[in-house]
């Protein structure tokens, strides 16, 4: 009986929506590989991505009409809305292949952590020990996944979407939704904070003297310059 009520929770379709959104996602990056891309399976992943982000939301904050309008504030604030809203606006516009990519990542952390977590223990704990040094090794590398996460989200993703501005394959809302992502994301996660310094870090190294690349030319380091110092001013304001 304990065993079956585990089956009925809302934790449990959190893992399923996390499980089916694993297989579809790489079911569709399979078929990107092959030239057939599968809307179907783009498609489907996303339907997960988002009931999976409104599980967590919901198990969250519990809002109830006498709290709602104080949970929706709070909501706003937390990370796990900006990737709900992303996945809705990606669902409901044309495919864009590497958005998927990050959604994956995290559904395919969830999935095995409760894979690890629940369901071994319960239906085979002689293989417990197995998972639990499985998951110290992936927790050893989990900051550098994160890290990795943030700069591909800053780098391929936003940088897709800008890009698709000139040659007519990204909108321009598009791109200010994704801005705002991932300016949240920068308030509230710690790995993508790191990653715009470390991005700075390296521009300045590339576009600034004396570092500069010597194929950089002098108009494009005064301009970077120009833009850094605005940035530096707009912090201490």
């Amino acid at each position: 009986m304990a065993e079956s009520l585990k089956y009925k929770t809302l934790h449990f379709a959190w893992f399923v929506g996390h499980l089916v959104l694993t297989v579809t996602g790489s079911l569709y990056y399979l078929s990107t590989l092959l030239l057939h891309p599968s809307n179907l399976m783009y498609r489907v992943s996303y339907v997960m991505a988002i009931a999976t982000y409104a599980i967590t939301l919901y198990n969250a904050y519990k809002p109830t009409l006498a709290t709602l309008s104080m949970d929706i504030k709070r909501m706003l604030l937390d990370e796990n809305t900006q990737y709900l809203l992303l996945a809705v606006y990606f669902l409901a516009t044309r495919r864009i292949t590497v958005s998927l990519l990050p959604f994956l990542f995290y559904a395919l952390f969830h999935t095995f952590e409760y894979i690890q977590a629940h369901l071994v223990p319960l239906h085979s704990p002689e293989h417990a020990e197995k998972t639990q040094n499985v998951k110290k090794y992936v927790d050893g590398y989990y900051s550098q996944a994160m890290h990795a996460v943030a700069q591909y989200e800053l780098v391929i993703v936003f940088g897709r979407l800008v890009l698709g501005l000139f040659v007519f394959k990204s909108s321009l809302f598009s791109v200010i939704l994704y801005g705002h992502f991932i300016r949240m994301r920068y308030y509230i996660s710690s790995y993508m904070r790191d990653t715009f310094h470390r991005l700075a870090a390296q521009l300045d190294q590339w576009l600034l003297p004396p570092t500069a690349h010597a194929s950089v030319p002098p108009a494009v380091s005064k301009f970077y310059k120009s833009l850094r110092e605005i940035h530096e001013s707009n912090k201490h304001t």
